[in-house]
């Protein structure tokens, strides 16, 4: 895999701590609110980041600043993926993105697994402490999953995940409905009733959780196309998205 190499940012590495394993398991200016029902448009999302050899954000008011071991890969799904190496590499947007102690929100990101080891989380934001959700492996159960603070919904129907294969993954949550799901390539492959304990969130951070005010559960492998929405995805919606990028 060809790739450039970006400077090196030195981070304390630490372990989890074990009360907040349940959880974790361990610019350009643009569109402000996404809105359904107007097709490719409404599928850039409120922040969408690329990730196709730099962290230029395609909507959202930030790009995304790269920090610690990392390279840009070009064999993404869509012309390129940031690479991280499962130590201290992650990508940082700087700002909360989307309200997820007000809001229904969602989260998308295609992914690429380089270990079946440990907790691996994709994307999250941010909060106090701990982050107010994980978009994630976990090898406990050996499945994706899309959790927050106290709740993890496993994708439960489609096994566990290869190593060196692309997925499209998405998380939503109703907070009227109380309902957090998690879909697999398009399809829905777990969901479950859980209420979240509105925290404020902080920056959205692709590549890396926190947890017991650190960084934890670093991603090991390739991250491309990650949209985040201050809304519930629609499963047709999910479909669209995981079969190509909006224009």
């Amino acid at each position: 895999m060809l790739a450039a190499a970006l400077a090196f940012v030195v981070v304390q590495v630490v372990t989890l701590d074990s009360t907040d394993e349940e959880a974790s398991g361990r610019g350009k200016p643009g569109p402000t609110k996404s809105e359904s029902g107007d097709g490719s448009a409404s599928l850039r999302g409120d922040g969408w980041w690329p990730l196709h050899g730099s962290g230029t954000a395609r909507t959202g008011e930030r790009d995304a600043v790269v920090n610690g071991r990392a390279q840009w890969a070009e064999d993404g799904p869509n012309g390129g993926a940031l690479s991280l190496e499962g130590i201290d590499g992650f990508a940082d947007i700087g700002t909360p993105v989307i309200d997820t102690a007000e809001k229904d929100y969602s989260v998308a990101a295609r992914v690429r697994l380089a270990t079946d080891q440990g907790f691996r989380t994709a994307v999250s934001q941010d909060g106090p402490g701990i982050s107010t959700f994980f978009l994630q492996y976990s090898a406990s159960d050996e499945r994706f999953a899309f959790s927050f603070p106290g709740a993890r919904t496993l994708a439960e129907k489609t096994g566990k995940p290869e190593t060196g294969r692309w997925y499209h993954l998405v998380g939503t949550y109703s907070q009227d409905e109380k309902t957090m799901k998690i879909y697999v390539d398009g399809e829905l492959a777990g969901e479950r009733q859980a209420s979240a304990q509105p925290k404020k969130p902080g920056s959205l951070v692709i590549g890396r959780a926190k947890s017991g005010g650190r960084p934890v559960d670093f991603w090991k492998g390739d991250i491309a196309d990650v949209h985040v929405y201050e809304r519930e995805l629609t499963a047709d919606e999910v479909s669209s998205l995981a079969s190509g990028e909006p224009q």
